[in-house]
């Protein structure tokens, strides 16, 4: 393609132009420039001249450079010396032709009339075209204008709902159910879809289509009944004792075939066939191979061809319902929309389409809008849609008004808000090379920085995957001489060590952060300006770990987002304050509010509170004053005097490091939209919280919700790619992957061969699509990569690292933009594939051969860029050096004559019981593991069962997050699977292990479990009648090894034949006070009582017979875990008796369960595995008098 450079003084100022403008090359500076031609040369007038952008923000800044540009050149005409060429250039045009005091004039009217510049958002456009052509567009005159639609988007879904599923089409509601529909899920369907009317939607169905599937339906239905009815005892046996059939708890296990066959024969005569049943897949042909043994061959029946072709049958059923919902959903809602007579922002640009396009009045809409707007620039273009294009393009089709459409292609980020590279390219093509024009002097970047640039971007290897995004090389459109010797542009390769330098992705972001962290450091400590320094990142998770390391390393940092304050932990402080203020009669939601930090009381705070009726009475009445306040004076006096009264600021900034910015920032920002809301829509005080509240619940985004910078004093920026975009900044670190995925759910967007939006939901060209939804992902991906590098001028650092996640289970490594454009091939980038093929490649290469072919890159950069290599585990501890001051101040030796408290500390189940003082108190996951007495039974190579499973902490950790991540109200076997799959991978652990995982918690969820009201099982647990993790704190009385060890002997915890010399020698801790915390692995309630559960992983033989019931005993005395559920019952009994109205320990408490989940089996029932003691109630009480400081509150 040939490149012609863009002249802003001589290029002609007609017809549809594209400029392409590449990072640092003055596009808003070339913007203003056409916008002073067009003023002089046409003589328009600001009104006339249509300038539209993509933000509100962006408006305002544009709006102000080019009402500046005016003034200069006003300035220039009227005879000022000037340096800029342009003005220059123009001045002198004028006085070839005699027009120079004419020019003046003309850009004198434009700067007083500049008021009523034309300068849009594309909504705002859209808006106000039709407001002033509602005859030719056909809008309605009083239609309301709303900004969130998803509340009318549910009552369409929730009409689909009812009218699918309590109608003819109920008796799919079964097999729905069973997939976990529902109406929220189907809401997340229809966003992830992001539908627009031009998009191909795939797969379709038809009536025609539906009823061929039900036809296939019922027919497969038939032939299971009829095979049913003549065969079933053959199929019964031949289920019961084919040799091939794994009998593994998952597959066909003994006693998983009878319930099997009786759900087939309820299903049976049920005459439906789409209520298929939970493990109906195990019956069909795929089922079958699936179960078989690796040394056997799958047992043939008619049954099981016919199983699943009804199974394919009833998913596509369920693929057609989808189907319907969308024509349901694009049919409905703008009818309901028609209805309320309201619009919402995206309504704006198709209404003004269709006007455009088909309307009745569509021709004398194009000329009314090219009369009223003579001329348009179309900024950040490459962020626009097909319909946004076809709009400018149809009012200016036929037309020699000039068009101008700027932008980046290489800068294209935005898709998740609708933006389609593909318009631009279609745009392209449509100008043709005589009217594309590129700018490609960049005026931000060093000489050598750019050099740097451009041989990573080099245009020869498709550095942005598609062939009609160029990349031409940069040039420096200033000379900047560069004090540094180093090259400007380094590349750090961060190696793993082992498994060939690869890194899991948790690993290679704490790495990054840290190394990054440690490089700030040495920046600043060298000279650089904290305030130059930015750190880009992907995601606003890395910009709070990266935040969390350079405060670790001494560094003030403020971080810029599009994170929405209403998702952040201020907000929901902010919600539970205002709840509060406007019920003050409420007790509950005052000591709700008063313990959020900005109040700073705290649990024994509130106790004292409650002990003293006095002291709560004045607290409440403060609360009813602040009421009164916001009633008469409304709400931003009332926050003010709160905030003086409370010393809020005060508590905020006191916090650690510069999270006390941050928090006081989003406060006063949530503060702010309070008081702005009801003011603007005079809400009263209960319809203001709602709203609020709403806010909160949906983390709702926009720019004015966007979280501010927290200081303006020098810091470093964390700063997200997206917003980056504009900005630039001295030094630039990039140290995350920027990574990402589109088409890993069930839904995939891509393009077709017409460049049109396909999005796909499970046709049969699925995988295909998949696979360019890939190419596309890793296309924008690249240019986010390209965004957040080019914000540097003098320096830039970003790091690279070959990234696995789940290595042993056979993962691929993961392909990010660096990895792309460092270490694919030429070949894997011209292939249709080039993502599979560039990931076999990388699959291929470890740290050794990405250290090697960095460093020959470097070598021929002529001095731009350079490689370190970092090594995991390496100390990256560097912080800030101070500067060294001149004259010190004469030392004084202060003599210290206080005595300190050293018995006050946070204590715990651990800190008693191993002989440590931690600082902090984590989940137990078993480290301390209890041998066999004797050799356990041997278990041959290879072993696969949960005997032979890892021993260890890291096995703990792994079993406690499948039981925590479980629903135990609807624990599929398929949910069991993915749990522990998703553990397996999570931890490192070999895939293989699944099998046995799965197999050991579907036994413990099966045991049935005694209780004086009848026996229940984990896995009938009621929903939302547990809770994992559950948290503790109390205030802990002076107690000392001996006097705990009296108690427990007392009661029988210590054995009669142990001396209580030996039994305080176990329990040998100093003595303590202060805080007692700790975490309750479950507490759950069944049968009408509340219950207490550990998962222990101990390994304790190689049988369910070594997990009796005195093994466990000796088990739990040598751990001593009778003493944990002991003060956990302590703690529970107390949060109970807080909570449950006429709590009472006997009828309320029913236990403390131990579950050493190696030894469970459903079979032989609780007898083995399962350790069960329901404490005496005094034994309780009286550890509760030993151990709670009832004088300083509590804080259960």
């Amino acid at each position: 393609m040939t490149i012609r450079i863009l002249d802003h003084i001589t290029v002609a100022l007609s017809g549809m132009n594209l400029i392409e403008a590449s990072a640092g090359t003055g596009k808003t500076w070339a913007i203003a420039s056409l916008y002073l031609r067009l003023l002089v040369e046409r003589e328009l007038r600001p009104e006339e001249i249509l300038v539209v952008t993509f933000t509100e923000a962006a408006t305002q800044e544009l709006r102000a450079r080019i009402r500046r540009r005016i003034r200069e050149a006003l300035d220039v005409m009227r005879g000022e010396s000037a340096d800029d060429e342009f003005l220059v250039a123009m001045r002198d045009r004028a006085e070839e032709s005699g027009s120079t005091e004419q020019a003046a004039q003309l850009l004198e009217a434009a700067l007083a009339g500049f008021d009523m510049a034309s300068i849009f958002t594309i909504h705002g456009f859209c808006l106000r075209a039709l407001q002033d052509h509602a005859f030719e567009s056909g809008a309605l005159y009083d239609t309301e204008l709303m900004d969130d639609q998803s509340a009318l988007a549910g009552q369409v879904i929730d009409d689909f709902w009812r009218e699918r599923f309590f109608g003819s089409a109920s008796r799919l509601l079964a097999y729905a159910l069973l997939k976990k529909w529902t109406p929220d899920s189907l809401a997340a369907f229809l966003r992830s879809l992001q539908l627009s009317e031009r998009d191909v939607v795939l797969p379709l169905y038809g009536e025609a289509e539906i009823e061929r599937i039900e036809c296939e339906a019922q027919a497969a239905f038939d032939d299971v009944r009829r095979i049913w009815r003549d065969e079933r005892e053959a199929l019964s046996e031949l289920l019961r004792t084919s040799k091939a059939l794994s009998r593994a708890e998952k597959f066909y296990r003994d006693d998983k075939v009878e319930p099997l066959l009786a759900a087939l024969a309820e299903f049976v005569a049920s005459g439906n066939p789409f209520a298929l049943f939970d493990g109906f897949g195990k019956l069909t042909a795929s089922g079958i191979a699936a179960g078989t043994k690796s040394s056997g061959a799958p047992p043939a029946h008619p049954l099981f061809e016919a199983c699943e072709r009804l199974q394919a049958a009833a998913d596509e059923r369920l693929l057609a319902l989808k189907s319907e919902l969308i024509a349901f959903y694009r049919q409905r809602l703008p009818e309901r929309k028609k209805e309320g007579n309201v619009r919402f922002f995206d309504d704006l640009l198709t209404d003004l389409y269709h006007a455009l396009a088909d309307g009745p009045e569509a021709e004398a809409l194009a000329e009314a809008l090219r009369t009223r707007y003579k001329a348009a620039l179309i900024d950040e273009f490459q962020d626009t849609d097909p319909m946004q294009y076809d709009i400018f393009r149809r009012i200016y089709a036929n037309s020699d008004a000039p068009l101008f459409l700027i932008g980046d292609p290489k800068q294209a980020i935005y898709s998740f808000r609708g933006a389609d590279i593909f318009a631009y390219l279609q745009a392209a093509s449509d100008v043709g090379e005589e009217r594309r024009f590129t700018l490609n002097a960049n005026w931000r970047s060093t000489p050598k920085l750019l050099d740097g640039f451009n041989r990573l971007f080099e245009e020869a290897r498709q550095p942005f995957v598609f062939d009609d995004i160029p990349s031409p090389p940069l040039v420096a459109g200033r000379d900047v001489v560069d004090e540094s010797a180093a090259p400007p542009l380094a590349i750090c390769l961060l190696d793993g060590g082992e498994e060939g330098g690869s890194l899991k992705s948790g690993d290679a972001a704490q790495f990054a952060a840290e190394a990054c962290a440690s490089m700030v450091a040495e920046s600043i400590s060298g000279g650089a300006e904290a305030s130059g320094i930015a750190v880009i990142v992907r995601t606003h998770r890395q910009a709070r770990l990266m935040q969390a390391a350079l405060r670790r390393a001494g560094i003030v940092s403020v971080m810029r987002s599009d994170e929405s304050v209403f998702a952040s932990i201020e907000a929901e402080e902010v919600r539970i304050l205002v709840t509060a203020l406007a019920d003050p009669g409420c007790e509950p939601l005052v000591r709700a509010a008063l313990v959020t930090p900005l109040f700073g009381l705290n649990g024994s705070d509130i106790a004292r509170l409650n002990a003293d009726e006095n002291a709560w009475a004045a607290r409440l009445q403060e609360f009813r004053d602040y009421h009164r306040l916001w009633q008469e004076r409304g709400f931003m006096v009332m926050a003010r005097e709160l905030m003086r009264r409370e010393g809020v600021r005060e508590r905020l900034l006191a916090m650690a490091g510069s999270s006390g910015e941050r928090a006081l920032t989003n406060v006063l920002h949530c503060f702010e939209l309070l008081h702005r809301e009801a003011h603007a829509r005079g809400l009263g005080m209960e319809s203001l919280v709602a709203w609020f509240s709403e806010r909160v619940a949906t983390r709702e985004s926009g720019e004015d919700y966007q979280i501010r910078l927290e200081s303006d004093e020098p810091a470093v920026k964390i700063v997200t790619a997206h917003l980056s975009k504009g900005l630039q900044y001295p030094v630039v670190f990039c140290p995350f992957q920027f990574g990402g995925s589109n088409g890993s759910g069930e839904v995939v967007l891509c393009h077709d061969e017409a460049g049109r939006m396909v999005r796909d939901f499970g046709s049969t060209a699925f995988d295909r699509h998949r696979a360019a939804a890939a190419r596309e992902t890793l296309a924008e991906n690249l240019r986010l990569f390209y965004v957040a590098l080019t914000r540097a001028e003098q320096r830039c650092v970003f790091f690279t690292a070959r990234v696995v996640d789940g290595r042993k289970s056979g993962k691929q490594p993961q392909l990010t933009p660096a990895s792309y454009l460092l270490y694919a091939s030429d070949e894997a980038r011209r292939s249709a594939e080039p993502v599979a093929e560039a990931v076999q490649e990388l699959q291929a290469i470890g740290a050794e051969a990405m250290a090697e072919t960095l460093q020959t890159m470097a070598d021929a950069s002529g001095g731009a860029m350079q490689v370190r290599r970092l090594s995991f585990g390496d100390d990256f501890r560097a912080s800030v050096v101070c500067p060294v001051v001149a004259e010190r101040p004469a030392l004084v030796l202060r003599q210290f004559k206080a005595s300190l408290e050293t018995e006050w500390r946070i204590a715990s189940f651990t800190a008693l019981s191993r002989h440590k003082h931690t600082a902090f108190e984590l989940p137990d996951r078993d480290e301390t593991l209890t041998e066999p007495a004797a050799a356990p039974v041997a278990l041959p190579d290879g072993d696969r069962s949960i005997f032979a499973f890892p021993k260890g902490a890291g096995a703990g950790i792994l079993m406690h997050s499948i039981f925590e991540t479980l629903d135990f109200a609807t624990a599929t076997a398929s949910a069991i699977d993915e749990a522990c799959a998703t553990a397996l991978g999570k931890y490192g652990f070999d895939k293989e292990w699944q099998p046995s995982l799965a197999g050991m918690a579907r036994e413990v969820l099966a045991t049935p479990l005694s209780s004086p009201d009848g026996p229940f099982t984990l896995g009938g647990l009621k929903p939302r009648s547990w809770q994992c993790e559950l948290e503790f704190f109390f205030p802990l009385r002076r107690i000392t090894a001996p006097e705990l060890a009296e108690t427990l002997a007392k009661h029988g915890v210590i054995p009669s034949g142990l001396d209580l010399a030996a039994a305080a020698q176990a329990l040998d801790f100093a003595p303590v006070k202060g805080m007692l915390m700790g975490f309750m692995d479950m507490v759950f309630e069944a049968q009408g009582r509340f219950w207490l559960l550990d998962w222990k992983s101990n390994h304790l033989g190689n049988s369910p017979e070594e997990y009796r019931r005195e093994r466990l005993d000796k088990a739990m005395q040598e751990n001593l875990y009778r003493l944990q559920y002991l003060l956990y019952t302590v703690a529970l009994d107390r949060y109970l008796a807080l909570r449950v109205p006429g709590y009472r320990y006997e009828t309320h408490f029913g236990g403390a369960i131990y579950v050493f989940l190696r030894g469970v089996s459903a079979e032989r029932g609780e007898e083995f595995g399962f350790y069960r003691d329901l404490p005496p109630e005094a034994l309780i009480r009286e550890l509760g008098e030993l151990l709670v400081e009832t004088g300083t509150g509590e804080g259960d």
